[in-house]
């Protein structure tokens, strides 16, 4: 049977009525997910009796007197009927044991608040699980345990340690052993460190029974697409995908450099016995969302001109450039823009808060400026920065407000 996610909604008080970006839908469409659209006016009493699983969809920004703060001088529009939606629908999933899983130690001073939140933690070396159980505690608190399978970051390293950790959980009334998990360091393509974490994996977990434990979760949406189930695994841990952004690698196999690469691939395939691994994925899904900005001034600059900090551009000839309200600040490394489908380049260094971008004349004031979106993919994005996408990703929605369109209507 297909589970139902609900999806939360914005309120529109212009034209009352309910918005939601239907790229959520497409997502969960191509998952096969039965998406469910709260409206924030609903009583949310009545959202967990026909729903599996919640997300609350990005949106305005939240009322900070919620959470016992002023306002910041930068924020922007809040929705006090989504709020106040969202608050109690968080509230009574709280109640129900819907679980939230933190990936990291917390403070042992924490730990009441974050049982009685119904937060899953967890639990990476002996140490940290046997001040873990010192805690007084009132009601079960989920635990799941960290592997370093070659990563080197938090995690058991041996096998004896996992057992006794195991041993400990299950004497204890107030511990429940719900999950393990590692981190790879490579998603595995013509490298053998992928082969070689999934191995030490089984090897530090060969004498515990994996199969006792309800959550085994190892892959990232790279890795998802990229292998074979792993056969001793039921969770994956998706993050970008999520965002519609389909990160199976793509490899062509056109022209003779590619062909040779194919050769070459194959060959370091069998020298070092990696995994098979699958490339080219179709998946129905695309970006939730694109980036713009607006036009500041438009002038005409003389030829010897410089132009931005350092004075490392130089223009070479009487030229006309246009200003942008974008720069480092939000996220931004661009090496061009779009505008009415157009390249512009970007011309001197780009600042905190703006750029510069050598124009012509059918360029002008009103014209909306693509900064990511179309051809300039989140991927193009991150080699100009020379960052991950997920690091690219999280850097541009730092700063930078947020609009929410469905069916071209904002």
């Amino acid at each position: 049977m297909k589970k139902i996610v609900g999806i939360c909604s914005d309120y529109d008080y212009k034209n009352d009525c309910y918005k939601i970006n239907s790229q959520y839908v497409d997502i969960f469409n191509s998952l096969d997910i039965i998406p469910f659209i709260l409206p924030p006016k609903m009583n949310p009493e009545d959202v967990l009796d026909v729903v599996d699983g919640i997300l609350f969809s990005g949106g305005v920004d939240i009322n900070p007197y919620i959470y016992g703060e002023d306002p910041h001088k930068n924020i922007g529009e809040i929705n006090p009927v989504r709020d106040e939606f969202e608050t109690k629908l968080c509230e009574i999933a709280l109640k129900k044991d819907i679980p939230i899983l933190c990936m990291q130690p917390i403070e042992l001073q924490n730990v009441e608040e974050a049982s009685l939140k119904h937060i899953t933690l967890t639990v990476h070396d002996l140490n940290y699980l046997k001040d873990l159980m010192q805690v007084s505690l009132n009601r079960k608190l989920k635990i799941h345990l960290k592997i370093d399978s070659g990563m080197s970051r938090l995690g058991f390293q041996d096998k004896e340690s996992v057992v006794t950790a195991k041993k400990l959980i299950s004497e204890s009334p107030y511990l429940e052993l719900e999950g393990i998990y590692t981190h790879f360091a490579t998603v595995g393509f013509f490298d053998k460190h992928w082969d070689d974490q999934l191995a030490s994996f089984q090897e530090i977990t060969s004498l515990i029974d994996l199969g006792e434990i309800p959550i085994v979760h190892l892959a990232s949406s790279t890795i998802m697409l990229a292998h074979s189930k792993i056969s001793f695994a039921n969770g994956v841990r998706l993050g970008i995908l999520l965002y519609g952004y389909n990160v199976s690698p793509y490899f062509s196999k056109d022209g003779v450099k590619n062909k040779l690469r194919v050769v070459r691939n194959d060959f370091y395939q069998k020298k070092y016995r990696i995994s098979d691994t699958y490339t080219n994925i179709s998946l129905a899904v695309a970006p939730a969302f694109r980036m713009y900005t607006y036009i500041l001034q438009i002038k005409t600059i003389a030829k010897g001109s410089f132009v931005g900090y350092g004075a490392t551009y130089e223009a070479k000839k009487e030229m006309k450039i246009a200003i942008l309200p974008i720069g480092y600040a939000n996220g931004i490394a661009s090496k061009y823009v779009l505008i009415h489908g157009k390249r512009y380049n970007v011309v001197g260094e780009i600042s905190m808060n703006m750029m510069m971008i050598e124009v012509d004349d059918e360029v002008s004031l009103d014209d909306v400026v693509v900064v990511l979106g179309d051809e300039i993919t989140l991927g193009l994005m991150s080699r100009w920065k020379n960052a991950g996408l997920a690091e690219s990703l999280l850097d541009i929605g730092n700063s930078n407000e947020r609009v929410y369109v469905e069916e071209k209507r904002m």
